[in-house]
């Protein structure tokens, strides 16, 4: 009985989430008076805890495993930008994929001046600019994400994926998204280790995050390399 709750559950949140039920809510938090403020104090609260190595990143241990890629990072799903401005300090170039405008708009008023200047913002979908964007690249790419993939649809991630799956072989992925038992809910959506390396196949993926929610068999960050 409870396993069929948890079908039954499960297959009612996949159908009311809809293409775009993420990008409406996170356009909509983006739009709310003060929010400048509110991700200003939330980007310094981010670099004293050094959330870019935290343990459901490991971003800086990534980049010191693999010391050559410099050239170009691609922050899929780059909301206000933190991210995106760490990976600068590190990458010739930072191409930060966004759907919400009003996300950018914060981002370009927060991150400014020739610092950041490395940095080219993209407003759109992930799935239709990422694949854009590799047509122009012909060298190994740095992939990251900030727990995007969680929010969106198995359509969604499956055709990004796809994308990613024609990356230069080398290319690499630090992705801070959940993994383990499989749970769908309303906008979150966690895929086992087999669903993973199955989108990314051609990938050699490390399953290394913390446990999350209390919840057991529920863990967030893995990365990897295209080996092929």
């Amino acid at each position: 009985m409870k396993l069929i709750k948890i079908f039954i559950r499960d297959t009612v949140s996949r159908f009311f989430q809809g293409k775009k039920s993420s990008y409406k809510r996170h356009n909509a938090e983006y739009e709310e008076e003060g929010k400048l403020a509110v991700e200003k104090a939330t980007a310094e609260k981010y670099k004293r805890e050094d959330l870019f190595n935290g343990p459901e990143n490991k971003f800086r241990d990534l980049l010191e495993m693999y010391p050559n890629h410099r050239d170009i990072a691609i922050d899929i799903g780059s909301g206000a930008g933190w991210l995106s401005a760490e990976l600068s300090r590190y990458f010739k170039d930072v191409y930060a994929i966004e759907p919400s405008d009003a996300a950018i708009i914060i981002a370009r008023k927060i991150y400014t001046g020739a610092a950041f200047g490395n940095i080219h913002w993209i407003q759109g979908f992930a799935e239709e600019q990422l694949a854009a964007l590799m047509k122009k690249i012909d060298k190994p790419a740095a992939f990251f994400t900030g727990c995007v993939f969680a929010h969106l649809r198995d359509e969604e991630v499956l055709k990004i994926c796809a994308v990613l799956r024609s990356a230069p072989k080398g290319s690499i992925l630090g992705f801070s998204e959940p993994w383990g038992i499989e749970h769908h809910h309303l906008m979150w959506h966690v895929r086992t280790q087999e669903w993973w390396r199955s989108v990314l196949s051609g990938y050699e993926l490390d399953f290394f995050g913390p446990q999350i929610e209390g919840v057991e068999g529920r863990y967030k960050g893995f990365r990897g390399i295209k080996v092929l």
